[in-house]
């Protein structure tokens, strides 16, 4: 009976070399409204709440998936910057892409009409100043700026790896990406002047920076990608009916995106923020390997937790961390 005893616990023990962790995946948080700043304190206060959930959850890393601030809230250096107070409290190393609240939407009446050119150039400086994570605990970080002599300004853009995963942050943000709309999109956007050459060279980038990440991939045959952007590229598909929006901004990064995972092969996973609810496709766009989550947000100040197990055909296990204690928020 022994033999027998110990082929069965051998069937079902873990595989030997099985590589397993867990990070967690979160954004747009804290929102606060210019009409209402009284109440951006209890605001942040839920913030700090979730960074503690997050910290007592002991992942390897966490990312933020950009918008720092509500889309009615002044791009004030203040508001800007107040992130990183938040982002300080993280014990583990925050990985941190940014969104279009903090830069992209700065034009806009309801945030202030600041040069939104000028905005990024701020949050380059503050939150991108060194080629390592946020947090209280550095993770070195491999930026495009760093390796990449066409595309020195993206520091924001980076890559690194865990136990046989690739993961890469690409700047990619809602409000189309910073691209003026096309004729019939709705709702318009015209940005101030300059737009179009900004989003071209960014976009150029993070291009070049996916198919960098995934020949890395390949290179040192990971199990896995993730890729961290804010956009909700395929908001369509999310909220039905499927209305007409804008595409034109995202069209590049979906056709490459696409592409590259299915070359790769391989589970590939999607992170974005931008629409405030959590998603879970598997099999993204018909393409078996690719999934995508987006994270909750705004008045669904939770996060994610992704346990990783490398060694599954499904890699990817997600749970939320943190309270919904605003139920009721709007959904698509």
């Amino acid at each position: 009976m022994r033999p027998i005893l110990l082929a069965i616990l051998l069937l079902f023990a873990p595989a030997a070399g099985a590589e397993r962790f867990t990070f967690v995946a979160f954004g747009d948080m804290p929102y606060c409204d210019e009409r209402a700043m009284e109440s951006c304190p209890a605001e942040e206060v839920r913030v700090a709440r979730l960074m503690a959930a997050i910290n007592a959850a002991r992942p390897a890393f966490s990312i933020f998936l950009g918008d720092t601030k509500g889309g009615d809230e002044h791009c004030t250096d203040t508001r800007l910057l107040r992130a990183l107070d938040w982002m300080a409290l993280a014990d583990h190393p925050l990985v941190y892409t940014p969104g279009d609240n903090e830069w992209t939407d700065c034009w806009q009446d309801r945030a202030g009409r600041f040069d939104p050119q000028e905005r990024l150039a701020l949050l380059r400086r503050y939150f991108f100043a060194r080629a390592e994570s946020l947090g209280q605990v550095g993770m070195r970080l491999l930026r495009q700026a760093d390796i990449d002599p066409v595309h020195r300004a993206f520091v924001e853009n980076a890559r690194w790896s865990r136990q046989g995963v690739v993961f890469v942050t690409a700047h990619v943000t809602g409000s189309n990406n910073n691209r003026p709309t096309e004729p019939g999109e709705t709702p318009a956007s015209r940005p101030p002047e300059g737009a179009m050459a900004e989003y071209t060279a960014r976009n150029a980038a993070n291009l070049a920076w996916l198919e960098a990440g995934f020949a890395e991939a390949v290179r040192t045959q990971a199990r896995a990608v993730v890729i961290a952007l804010q956009a909700n590229m395929y908001f369509a598909e999310d909220c039905p009916p499927r209305a007409p929006g804008q595409r034109s901004g995202f069209v590049d990064t979906v056709a490459a995106l696409e592409r590259l995972a299915r070359s790769f092969g391989r589970p590939v996973l999607l992170l974005q923020g931008d629409s405030h609810f959590f998603v879970h496709r598997r099999g993204q766009s018909g393409i078996p390997n690719l999934s995508r989550v987006m994270v909750p947000g705004a008045r669904d100040v939770r996060a994610v937790r992704v346990q990783v197990d490398t060694d599954a055909p499904d890699p990817w296990r997600f749970s939320p961390i943190g309270t919904d204690d605003r139920p009721g928020r709007t959904r698509c």
